[in-house]
């Protein structure tokens, strides 16, 4: 539950961060999904906000990094999330692109 809240979170943030951008026609979406795989459960956790560069994209799993303004992030959301779904035997990927958004997604075995 935590590790999804935080990339909920991070996505609600994202599409906030864009709407502040005031593009015309922007509508922010976050959506959350889940899908059975043949021996695995898929979490995913999809907006269409600023997206991750890439050149801090390898960065984002790291404890105490962060892209937020000083203040408004600890750095530790997505690391603690990246953790938290590691000791469950999980995976968690993130497909991104700047400026169109992200979909993070959590792979759990069922077995």
């Amino acid at each position: 539950g935590r590790a999804i809240l935080n990339l909920i979170s991070n996505a609600f943030y994202a599409a906030n961060e864009k709407q502040k951008l005031n593009l015309a026609k922007y509508e922010p979406t976050v959506s959350v999904s889940t899908k059975r795989l043949f021996d695995k459960i898929e979490i995913s956790v999809k907006d269409n906000g600023t997206g991750i560069p890439d050149a801090v994209k390898e960065k984002i799993f790291q404890p105490f990094f962060t892209t937020k303004p000083t203040g408004q992030g600890t750095g530790l959301g997505l690391s603690l999330s990246y953790d938290i779904v590691k000791v469950h035997g999980g995976e968690l990927k993130v497909e991104t692109k700047e400026g169109e958004g992200s979909e993070f997604i959590i792979q759990l075995r069922t077995s």
